[in-house]
């Protein structure tokens, strides 16, 4: 899979998750206005990041964007061992 497709499906898988956790957090009472606010602040660096990420993106090697990606999915497997391990053992 080259590095663009693996990338754009990220982006696409992630941002479907995120919207259909909309459904709960609104069915919760979790999106209020302290959150809205916060998220509106923050809106002027969305395309900031955009551009640093299509920027990157241009500049790494298909395999040093691999060794990175594999390198988060790691730090992400620990963390979710060490996290499941806690919940296991101090319940």
């Amino acid at each position: 899979m080259s590095k663009s497709l693996l990338a754009g499906t990220t982006i696409v898988f992630f941002a479907l998750v995120n919207l259909l956790k909309l459904i709960p957090y609104i069915a919760l009472g979790q999106l209020d206005s302290g959150a809205f606010y916060t998220a509106l602040v923050l809106l002027p660096l969305a395309p900031l990041g955009v551009a640093f990420g299509f920027y990157l993106h241009k500049k790494v090697s298909d395999k040093i964007f691999y060794w990175i990606s594999y390198g988060f999915l790691f730090l992400a497997g620990i963390k979710l061992l060490i996290e499941g391990g806690k919940g296991l053992f101090l319940g």
